[in-house]
């Protein structure tokens, strides 16, 4: 005898779209861009691991980024090779350490770079905060960049002094949001 047993499945082929690409001017050293994904199956039925994976295998996140070029390229994933990417380089994190990440991150003095103006930095909050409402999970890619120049992993990588990446997926209007904060 047989039992029906309840098996759970995955989509074998997400049917992931980029909705948009929104950029914003931080100070003449500093940008913020936004990736905007969309999903045909509902988020909150999947775990988000296996999101994460999908994203990075269909090459999703692929892209060349310096101070004032952002293009799609299949095998750059901004400073780092996507090949060596992995889902378990997306570290889950609460609500109050992503917002206080951004802030340390946007309030942080550079050396020879300018601090980003009030009105920048609250139309960049009020952005992040209209992208987080309800039902949302964050994640912050846990890769850093290499300061020695043989160990970076492509030769765009040079171009920026610091990258910081973080994955917003909110279940409530069934999007995923990649917040991508470079500094040259």
């Amino acid at each position: 005898m047989t039992r029906k047993k309840n098996i759970i499945s995955f989509p074998d082929n997400l049917n992931i779209k980029l909705s948009g690409i929104d950029t914003m001017r931080l100070h003449d050293h500093g940008q913020a861009i936004f990736v905007h994904l969309t999903f045909d199956e509902k988020l909150s039925s999947i775990q988000s691991s296996f999101f994460i994976r999908q994203i990075l295998e269909k090459g999703m996140l692929d892209f060349q980024l310096t101070d004032f070029m952002f293009n799609k390229v299949k095998g750059f994933h901004g400073p780092f090779k996507s090949k060596l990417l992995k889902d378990s380089d997306f570290k889950k994190i609460d609500e109050k350490i992503f917002f206080e990440s951004i802030l340390k991150i946007i309030n942080q003095e550079r050396k020879d770079t300018p601090l980003i103006s009030d009105d920048r930095k609250n139309t960049f909050m009020e952005k992040i905060e209209l992208l987080t409402k309800k039902e949302t999970d964050f994640f912050v890619l846990n890769k850093e960049l290499s300061d020695e120049a043989k160990k970076y992993e492509h030769e765009w990588s040079h171009a920026l002094t610091e990258y910081h990446e973080f994955l917003i997926l909110n279940y409530s209007i069934n999007n995923i949001f990649c917040l991508l904060l470079a500094y040259d």
